[in-house]
């Protein structure tokens, strides 16, 4: 019995070792960790500095050269704005004007160097908009000169109109009752002419002022090797003609024979239009315009044609898609019959 509990209490003491042991062994261990960990963590923030200071430096290098290249074209504008202050007062440019400038220049000063770089360049730029400047004013000026000719214009056409039909009215007190009524239905007649030309003349339509139909139409030109045929111009309508269809209209839209207040006013509208289809220069160069906004309308045509057919089928093939999910195994043979049927 003696020898068991002496055996006991050396295995029980040696355990008791063994976990003192394992325990300071765990301490030692975690303190270490801990101190590696404080190690990195500091290591780690000193990059974290080298870094924040090396970005700083680029920034303020950064500043700093784009500081230098604004200093250089400030001077550079100061430069252009004293050459231009001293060609004003008739001092010329450097090395063609007085012979203290090209002193100067013998003397070994520094000369301007008129060329390329951000100087000819901002002399560039201020010309473009000084020219840009000039034309947007004089297309200001000469809309509203054009708009307040239109305006005189058509106060005094309501002049005239309201003349004309106070002499108009005048006349049918002194008829009778059947030459009353001939002159108010000749005079319905006569507005409808009217009526039609001034808003072709309105509309810029020349051909219809003139109530013309050209069919006019252009074939070519067309290449061969070196060789060139056309352009072939087919059904293009006559000067003759043109004059005839405006001596025939002329009587009647004439102010002594139309008895519509706005007569006066159509009359000067068709002689306008015949001018301008009787000379070959102005009636080709109106031509031309015709024809290319004609291909404009054409081109606008033909692309929403083409945008309506992919939307449609589009839609279309989203129907047959959905019908085919939802009809599982039947939807073939119901979407024969319904083509059959359609």
């Amino acid at each position: 019995m003696r020898r068991r509990c002496g055996r006991r209490t050396r295995i029980c003491s040696s355990s008791y070792m063994i976990c003192i042991l394992a325990f300071a062994i765990l301490i030692l261990d975690i303190s270490y960790t801990k101190h590696r960990h404080k190690n990195k963590l500091f290591c780690l923030a000193d990059d974290l500095e080298h870094e924040d200071d090396d970005f700083l430096a680029e920034i303020l290098a950064e500043q700093a050269r784009e500081e230098e290249e604004l200093a250089r074209m400030e001077a550079e504008a100061r430069e252009y704005d004293a050459m231009k202050a001293r060609q004003r007062t008739g001092g010329g440019m450097p090395g063609a004007g007085s012979g203290n400038d090209s002193n100067k220049n013998k003397g070994g000063g520094p000369k301007m160097k008129m060329g390329g770089g951000a100087f000819s360049k901002l002399e560039e730029d201020l010309k473009k908009k000084e020219a840009d400047r000039n034309n947007a004013a004089a297309s200001n000026n000469q809309q509203q000169k054009s708009t307040q000719e239109d305006e005189v214009n058509e106060k005094e056409n309501e002049r005239i109109r309201q003349k004309r039909e106070a002499a108009f009215e005048a006349e049918l007190k002194k008829m009778n009752e059947e030459q009353r009524k001939n002159a108010k239905k000749q005079k319905a007649k006569d507005a409808k002419v009217i009526k039609r030309l001034l808003k072709a003349h309105k509309a810029g339509r020349h051909y219809q002022v003139l109530g013309i139909r050209n069919l006019e139409i252009q074939l070519g030109p067309f290449f061969f090797f070196n060789y060139s045929l056309g352009p072939i111009i087919l059904f293009r309508v006559k000067t003759k003609q043109i004059k005839k269809v405006y001596r025939n209209l002329a009587r009647t839209v004439h102010p002594d024979k139309n008895k519509d207040g706005r007569a006066e006013e159509a009359f000067h509208a068709l002689e306008s239009s015949a001018a301008i289809l009787t000379d070959e220069k102005q009636r080709n160069d109106y031509d031309k315009r015709i024809i290319a906004t004609r291909r404009r309308n054409n081109k606008y045509r033909v692309e929403k044609a083409v945008n309506v057919c992919e939307y449609g089928w589009k839609k279309s093939a989203s129907t047959i898609r959905v019908t085919k999910k939802v009809l599982g195994p039947f939807s073939t043979p119901i979407l024969v019959v319904g083509a059959l049927i359609i």
